[in-house]
């Protein structure tokens, strides 16, 4: 054992530089580590640390070599393993968190490491933010080398595409038109005639928007009459328009366009207007727009156009995953298109049934629910109706009216789903008083189905018609559930069966499924490891959002955890959810497993971040095991 001497501190950044988080850290901060490494032997089989040892007091880089770490913490599974290779540093949270390891390390083979103490951790936390970033949370300091390998993954297929992840103000091609509150209608006109563009805004006294004018208003307001070019273009124009920061992406200007059905967002940096993006800005190069598919959501008049419709959608999303668009951002514009579809399939099936008289609510479950949707997904959805009429009664008259939207979207390739969770089943085409009840019972019995049944329905969202009736039904849930810890400690050991695949090989614990041998499901144990805690302490705290990365920013962090954390789960999430839209955006096609992946198939980084993403879950499991006593 020694210190790395003066000749080698140049070649030794070098090594170090390759691997995250030194890769990302300044040349400063390197030296100040290099300078206090030593260099360490351990033969094949030998402890290197383990929870008794105490307090981790010495953190350990791979020079050469491999180690093993096995679980010895009885909020871990008994056997679990993870394995660690050359530029790997272990135990860093247990040092960082100045707390014993919950693993035995143990050399595979002859292996050598660099040694150093908390101490110089604890500075060079303070000295670096990268490093101290990778410390709060290991896969987030990773992630975004991963998604600019994406991007360039992908340009290779999206070669001459706009690429979406550009910031708004770097789409903002000239300096807005703008007119003040008080200007006349007639100036303002002029204005955009002379500009030659489609919209003016109205900016008060300090830059800052208070209205849009556009073609559209104008010709909707001449059609309605009283029109006066004199009048004050205050009284006209559209007030609060939409509006994003300069750092906004063009993804969110388009979820943004989507779901509110607007054609421009303003863009303002510190409140004042820096520009106007339209829609036309955000897909001028792609051959499906969003406004084409609006458009053509909105003149539909049959289920053979909107399946035409549903077929762009998802290249319009295969475009964007191309361009290197988040998860977050790409699952809430799927959804939110989705969502116009299945409302517009709505609205036709209710002109040929006869509803007069009722109040009800279409909900949509599970994924969709929580605005995750990915390329592959099937129906989960129900009624929620009133009392006014007897249950038995109204549901004879909703059912037809059911089954006919569920084929339309069985038509538009959201599949049937194969629980039968649709709103045809009578099951779940229920008054209020009657998923009271439902509820009611799965709480007071918490049995393995009332706990299955929890994972799809308790992420409930108002999709189309009286969206009060959804309100109400939340609100006398979370009522139910808020302080239930009975429940809730049933779900949080139901959760805890999913576990993240790390292990032996190659760091994952691989198996077989849906015809694809020696793969990960990065669903079951990928995502949904994050969707069930999210969705536990959301209820914990009487939150009404269904999504879970609001559930998670919102719910962990009333627990005290600290803000770098819960955002390394929340990407940790995002990134296993871009993992499987990549996935089924090329492996689309029959017999394609959707949600599984052969780790062997991605390339070294990918893997590294995948375990970092694995291990962010396991670390929320943890603490949800703590929380709950299990």
């Amino acid at each position: 054992m020694g210190e790395v001497p003066n000749v080698m501190t140049a070649a030794t950044i070098e090594s170090l530089r390759r691997h995250a988080p030194f890769d990302r850290m300044d040349a400063e901060s390197l030296a100040f580590l290099v300078s206090r490494l030593k260099l360490a032997y351990f033969a094949k089989g030998e402890k290197i640390t383990a929870p008794e040892y105490g307090t981790a007091r010495t953190l350990y880089i791979i020079q050469r070599g491999r180690v093993r770490g096995e679980s010895a913490s009885e909020a871990l599974p008994v056997g679990e393993t993870v394995e660690y290779y050359v530029g790997e540093s272990f135990p860093l949270a247990a040092v960082y968190g100045k707390r014993p390891t919950n693993y035995v390390f143990t050399a595979v083979e002859d292996t050598f490491c660099y040694e150093t103490g908390a101490d110089v951790i604890a500075e060079l936390a303070s000295r670096s933010p990268s490093f101290r970033e990778f410390c709060d949370g290991r896969a987030s300091a990773m992630q975004q080398q991963s998604y600019a390998l994406l991007q360039a993954y992908y340009a290779q297929q999206s070669a001459g595409r706009q690429p979406m992840n550009v910031s708004l103000r770097e789409l903002v091609r000239r300096a807005p038109v703008s007119c003040a509150p008080g200007d006349s209608l007639r100036s303002a006109l002029q204005s955009m005639q002379q500009a030659k563009v489609g919209s003016i805004v109205v900016v008060d006294a300090g830059g800052a928007p208070v209205g849009i004018f556009t073609e559209r208003d104008l010709l909707n307001r001449t059609v309605a009459g009283g029109l006066d070019p004199a009048q004050a273009i205050e009284t006209c124009m559209t007030p609060e328009p939409r509006c994003l920061p300069a750092t906004a992406s063009a993804a969110e200007a388009a979820v943004l366009m989507a779901g509110k059905g607007i054609r421009h967002v303003l863009v303002v940096e510190e409140r004042r207007l820096l520009g106007v993006i339209s829609e036309r800005d955000l897909f001028a190069l792609q051959r499906t727009s969003m406004r084409n598919i609006l458009d053509a959501i909105e003149i539909a008049e049959n289920g053979q156009s909107l399946s035409k419709t549903a077929a762009d959608i998802r290249k319009l999303a295969g475009n964007m995953i191309a361009q290197g668009v988040g998860a977050e951002q790409l699952t809430h514009l799927i959804a939110t298109l989705n969502d116009k579809l299945g409302c517009r399939i709505l609205e036709l099936e209710a002109r040929r049934h006869e509803l007069g008289g009722m109040s009800f609510c279409w909900i949509a479950l599970g994924s969709e629910g929580r605005l995750e949707q990915t390329l592959s997904t099937d129906q989960d959805n129900g009624i929620l109706f009133s009392n006014a009429l007897p249950a038995a009664q109204t549901r004879d008259r909703l059912l037809p009216f059911a089954r006919a939207v569920n084929e339309a979207l069985d038509a538009c390739g959201f599949p049937l789903c194969k629980g039968n969770i649709m709103a045809s089943n009578p099951e779940w085409c229920l008054s209020v008083e009657e998923w009271q009840q439902k509820f009611d019972n799965w709480i007071r019995n918490p049995q393995p189905q009332a706990l299955l049944n929890s994972t799809v329905f308790y992420d409930f969202r108002a999709l189309w018609g009286d969206e009060e009736l959804a309100h109400q039904l939340r609100a006398w849930l979370i009522a139910q559930v808020k302080d239930n810890q009975r429940f809730l400690r049933a779900m949080a050991q139901n959760a805890l069966e999913s576990r993240p695949p790390l292990g032996f090989f190659s760091g994952f614990v691989t198996s077989n499924g849906d015809g694809a041998p020696h793969t990960l499901d990065l669903k079951l144990h990928g995502t949904r490891p994050f969707v069930d805690a999210a969705r536990i302490y959301a209820l914990a705290s009487g939150l009404e959002q269904t999504n879970t990365a609001a559930r998670l920013r919102l719910s962990v962090e009333r627990s005290g955890a600290r803000h770098e954390e819960i955002e390394a789960m929340v990407e940790a999430f995002q990134f296993i959810l871009l993992f499987r839209l990549r996935h089924q955006h090329l492996e689309s096609g029959p017999g394609a497993a959707p949600n599984r992946i052969n780790p062997d198939a991605l390339n070294e980084l990918d893997r590294r971040i995948l375990k970092e993403a694995f291990r962010q879950a396991r670390k929320l499991q943890e603490r949800l095991s703590l929380d709950y006593q299990l």
